[in-house]
């Protein structure tokens, strides 16, 4: 399985340099911004699965950066905030951030918000069903080998959109799957969807389990096998 990818960014390098050692040391591939610029240029080549995001930057603000990110990826976004600016939690929540973290962060909270996103193989063995699982209530993808995966807001939408539909031998239409991620005025040229769903696939996928889902011209994405909802 790929190393998790994380980018921290904050225009302050005494902040980002011990939370960097630490995610190192936890086997966390990390890259580093100190500004939206920056962040723009490391993702060209650089994809991550999480990014860490000071609200105050040099050139843009926090939110603003967020709510971008969490429109045209499929990236996760844990907003940095100064204790007691309570209003930034709300903005941190309007922007679509999926998690905000109080400054100076504590690194116990960090790791245990990356190892709940990161870790795919639950603690307790899992009995193998042979089957791709949702677990409406915990938000977890079983696959047909046992192997878990946590997933956010937005891959439990699209997934919960795509299991419905498989269950009905039907595949689901852009649209449909826009409007579960909450985007439904999309515009028909964006291909944010299609990013969403290559990573999604990359990430469940395993050598003996690839991830069932083909893409259904002119119409979206369907299921290849039914997906069990519990």
């Amino acid at each position: 399985m790929a190393k998790p990818r994380v980018v921290i960014v904050d225009d302050d390098a005494d902040f980002r340099a011990p939370i960097k050692a630490v995610l190192i040391n936890e086997g966390i591939v990390v890259e580093e911004a100190e500004s939206a610029s920056q962040l723009r240029r490391v993702m060209e080549t650089f994809h991550p699965d999480m990014v860490l995001l000071d609200v105050n930057l040099p050139d843009d603000s926090g939110f603003n950066i967020a709510r971008h990110l969490k429109q045209n990826t499929y990236v996760d976004v844990v907003i940095l905030f100064s204790m007691g600016e309570v209003e930034h939690r709300v903005s941190g929540l309007n922007s679509g951030a999926d998690y905000y973290l109080p400054k100076p962060v504590d690194i116990r909270e960090l790791l245990a918000v990356m190892r709940n996103r990161f870790t795919t193989q639950a603690v307790n063995p899992v009995r193998q069903t042979g089957r791709w699982t949702l677990d409406t209530t915990s938000w977890l993808l079983t696959s047909p080998d046992g192997q878990q995966h946590v997933l956010n807001s937005s891959e439990f939408a699209l997934l919960n959109e795509l299991a419905k539909q498989s269950q009905l031998s039907k595949p689901s239409t852009r649209e449909a799957l826009y409007t579960a991620i909450g985007k439904p005025n999309y515009s028909p040229e964006s291909r944010s969807l299609d990013l969403h769903i290559s990573r999604l696939r990359q990430r469940l996928s395993s050598d003996q389990f690839p991830f069932p889902i083909k893409t259904v011209r002119n119409v979206g994405y369907e299921l290849t096998e039914t997906m069990v909802i519990v």
